[in-house]
């Protein structure tokens, strides 16, 4: 147990000096980011609590927090098992406050088992 927690605090540290030097970045940087997910990740760490143990979805939530008028398109791999997959991905990202207005859901990922998930000026989705 007490393993755990040195590694709950470990993941802690770990997220605030990342989140400390992405508030020093340049806006621009921060902008046009991306990521791939795969399904084994995901799988792992499906469950709400684990969540935010994986750093690429901290990195996201932690960006977009910084700027929170960006876009997060999530470009999954088609098919059934794709959207379900994509659906639940968005619902996660919204219960850690994300509004969905600024999710975008795209077909096309290139892999079946990757969604890319990429930071973008929302100005491309909006019209703007």
């Amino acid at each position: 147990m007490k393993a755990h927690k040195a590694i709950a605090v470990l993941l802690v540290f770990i997220s605030s000096i990342s989140l400390a030097t992405l508030v020093r970045a340049d806006p621009q940087e921060l902008s046009d980011q991306q990521w791939m997910l795969t399904y084994e990740q995901w799988d792992l760490v499906k469950r709400g609590e684990q969540l935010l143990t994986m750093p690429m979805l901290q990195q996201v939530v932690d960006i977009w927090s910084i700027q929170p008028d960006q876009a997060i398109e999530l470009i999954y791999p088609g098919g059934e098992e794709g959207e379900l997959w994509v659906e639940e991905l968005k619902d996660w990202l919204i219960s850690l406050a994300i509004p969905s207005k600024y999710l975008y859901v795209v077909a096309g990922s290139g892999k079946a088992d990757v969604i890319i998930i990429k930071i973008s000026k929302l100005e491309m989705y909006s019209g703007e």
